[in-house]
């Protein structure tokens, strides 16, 4: 994406639009139940001595990953989906002076 691109880009996106609003609020929504399900999981066979099986301690590492996705994955991808512009920003407006 070059400095035109992102010009246009930041031109053209409306901050209250309801897609831009429901896009957001939908990839907020999933990331949210995505961290929330996998802690219960992993809380829920932590505190119960009977729930300490082979086949759920890898239940326990699939969701220990996917927490780790739900944290630092789905985020930034949902900021990268809604807003395209803050890309441009970082690229495009610091300027280093050597």
């Amino acid at each position: 994406m070059n400095r035109t691109e992102c010009q246009t880009l930041r031109d053209s996106l409306v901050w209250r639009d309801a897609q831009v609003l429901s896009t957001l609020v939908g990839l907020s929504f999933i990331a949210l139940i995505v961290t929330v399900g996998n802690t219960l999981v992993v809380a829920a066979v932590f505190n119960s001595s009977k729930l300490r099986s082979p086949t759920n301690t890898f239940i326990v590492s699939l969701a220990v990953s996917d927490l780790m996705v739900g944290v630092a994955v789905l985020p930034f991808s949902a900021t990268w989906e809604v807003f395209k512009v803050m890309t441009c920003y970082f690229r495009y407006t610091r300027r280093v002076d050597v």
